[in-house]
């Protein structure tokens, strides 16, 4: 069950008591057990379950690493110096990254768990500190020099490219590059379980479609040797891609008798995006390449992402699915769509000649770019959904296994405010943790959890509880005040009479309690989670709750109104807070492999699939407490890392 917030009291009244609204208060603070919490209905992964089309689908974690390849000219926010480094969050290369995590939040985290690791890959440097840069300055005339320096940084990319030399130099770069952070990625996140994109603008499309078409060891037609990648690419999304104009120019096609039967060679992935701006100078299409009879059909019209505001995930793949169904094309057609087109804006039909040069680079700031780039590396889902449309079946529910009940029956050993990386966009973001006996649990702030706590009564054999002879929904409680604590007001010295939304629940209670004082003696010790670090909300908030034996919103009767408070029993307490936490579900991670690394204060978790999380305690005596804790759990494989 939720534990919604609590409700207010109601407005005092002079005539009456006021009424106990159950029907809204009988849930509230209330929770599910621990191992209630986090039973699955099933292991199955969703695919096997979809098999019977089930209302709901468990969803495990999407893994995916996607490569991102610039196009002309120097590119310094796509090098990346180290793992701590923040350089990602400026320029082209971090705002295309901090876009893919507002869309990723606003529309699939919701149902999707998305593991996407995004990696900017660079090859403008290698190529201009060969030398070549000296020389066209030394041919370059005095005058012009600004024209000529523009030159010099965007369109002699073009021209070494094409050049057997500097094309090697090139083609080298981006595959040793892409095969280097693959294989480190591996090596960080064992078992994994996952496909691979890459993502490419202008001349960064060609670099990667050459790439692709071509063996290891192959030669091009410039006599450029391909290397080849030491993995195979899922999705490859090109966008404001010359591809289909260098084909021409490079004679790649089939041309007979003056007339064009296609003949573009096709990349090696199991899907291929062509995505364009129609004004975009440098953009053209693929499809006629393939099959000239597409060139009488248009692209398909990515749609805006604010027609997918409020819609479930299976909704936005049924509007996609009517998009690109390939029945309305030309019948020699085979397979997916490649055309994307990127609609315009209001502004731009009169002034497309003016805002031809702009329209290269909007796909860095396209919300719809984006979207149709998630939608296809969430294509495991999306296959489910389209199973259950071909046999028009109503679709199902979706829910991350990742997400589950918060409950406050559960045992925290600690709880930090930590920096957790986000691999879609590289940066380390502040989160609330906290550390169970087999998994660690992430909630955004310790402000979500934190409750404020009103007084604590500490349970001894001098406590007495009884059900109220008045009223069978409600119970007394009498505390030892023969040794009160410091948290004891006065008002909670005397006998309490709290009230429950029924019979059944107030005889839970007290047995509950009775239970607890059957176990106490005078001398009782009180084990808190240990919270250092942990950034509280406010200083009389804490989460001493958590290990709780039962919990709930209980009534007190006052003078002018009644008051509801969250009442928490633990092995050694009867404590009253003013409301049960906001948080209703939290993410949670197992703790079956570990890797530390102490110089940097790293953690990273990851699954037996493969999926990782990665979090920094920079207090030195912090981490080490953590390290420490969590070598006490059996089944957790600790590694220590140098660096």
């Amino acid at each position: 069950m939720e534990g919604p917030a609590l409700l207010p009291p109601p407005p005092p009244s002079s005539s009456q008591q006021p009424e106990l609204d159950e029907a809204k208060v009988v849930n509230s603070g209330v929770y599910v057990h621990e191992s209630e919490a986090e039973l699955e209905a099933t292991d199955e992964p969703a695919a096997v379950q979809a098999e019977t089309f089930p209302t709901e689908i468990l969803v495990e974690n999407i893994n995916h690493l996607m490569f991102v390849v610039h196009g002309i000219g120097e590119h310094k926010d796509f090098v990346v110096e180290s793992y701590d480094d923040d350089n990602g969050s400026t320029g082209e290369s971090g705002n295309f990254r901090e876009l893919f995590s507002t869309m990723r939040d606003s529309l699939f985290s919701k149902e999707i768990p998305l593991s996407l690791e995004i990696h900017p890959i660079e090859w403008h440097s290698e190529v201009h500190k060969s030398g070549v840069d000296d020389v066209f300055d030394k041919i370059s005339p005095a005058a012009s020099t600004t024209l000529r320096d523009v030159n010099k940084r965007l369109i002699m990319d073009v021209l070494y490219y094409s050049a057997p030399k500097y094309g090697q130099m090139i083609v080298d770069t981006v595959t040793k590059q892409m095969n280097d952070k693959y294989m480190a990625f591996m090596a960080a996140n064992p078992g994994w379980q996952g496909f691979v994109s890459v993502f490419a603008h202008s001349l960064g499309t060609l670099v990667a479609y050459d790439i692709l078409t071509h063996e290891a060891g192959e030669v091009g037609s410039n006599g450029v040797v391909f290397p080849g990648l030491a993995f195979p690419v899922e999705n490859l999304f090109c966008a404001g891609s010359p591809v289909p104009i260098f084909a021409l120019s490079r004679g790649q096609l089939d041309i007979q008798d003056s007339v064009c039967t296609g003949g573009l060679r096709r990349p090696k992935v199991n899907h291929y995006f062509n995505l364009f701006h129609p004004a975009d100078p440098i953009a053209y299409r693929v499809e006629p390449l393939v099959d000239v009879g597409m060139s009488d059909y248009p692209a398909i019209k990515l749609q805006k992402a604010d027609s997918f505001k409020n819609k479930t995930f299976g909704e936005m793949v049924l509007i996609y699915d009517k998009l690109t169904d390939i029945a309305s094309v030309c019948n020699d057609w085979d397979g997916a769509r490649i055309d994307f087109e990127v609609q315009r804006r209001f502004f731009e039909g009169p002034i497309d000649t003016l805002y031809a040069p702009l329209s290269h680079s909007v796909y860095w700031s396209s919300e719809a770019v984006v979207t149709i780039t998630l939608l296809a590396i969430c294509r495991p889902v999306v296959d489910i959904i389209t199973r259950y449309m071909a046999h028009n079946v109503p679709l199902p529910t979706l829910r991350p296994r990742r997400l589950v009940p918060f409950t406050p029956y559960k045992t925290i050993k600690c709880a930090t405010t930590a920096l957790v990386r986000d691999g879609f966009t590289g940066a380390w973001e502040p989160n609330a943790l906290f550390l169970g006996h087999k998994r660690v649990y992430f909630a955004p702030s310790a402000a979500a959890v934190a409750c404020t706590k009103l007084w604590s009564v500490p349970l001894t054999a001098k406590s007495a509880v009884t059900v109220d002879p008045t009223d069978s929904s409600a119970f007394q409680f009498t505390p030892d005040t023969t040794n009160p604590s410091p948290s004891m007001f006065s008002s909670t010295k005397g006998t309490q009479t709290l009230y429950t939304t029924s019979p059944a629940q107030c005889q839970e209670w007290v047995d509950a309690i009775n239970q607890a004082l059957a176990s106490e003696s005078d001398e009782h010790a009180t084990t808190h989670p240990n919270v250092d670090g942990l950034v509280l909300p406010r200083g009389d908030s804490d989460i001493n709750f958590f290990d709780a034996t039962l919990t709930g919103t209980l009534r007190t009767r006052g003078m002018l109104c009644d008051a509801y408070n969250w009442y928490v029993l633990t092995d050694c307490s009867l404590d009253c807070y003013d409301a049960c936490p906001v948080l209703k579900e939290w993410t949670h991670f197992s703790l079956k492999v570990m890797f530390a690394t102490p110089d940097h204060g790293h953690i990273r978790l990851v699954s037996r699939h493969g999926t990782s999380v990665t979090f920094k305690i920079p207090d030195m005596e912090r981490f080490n407490l953590w390290l420490a804790t969590i070598q006490q759990f059996p089944d957790c494989k600790l590694i220590l890392e140098d660096c």
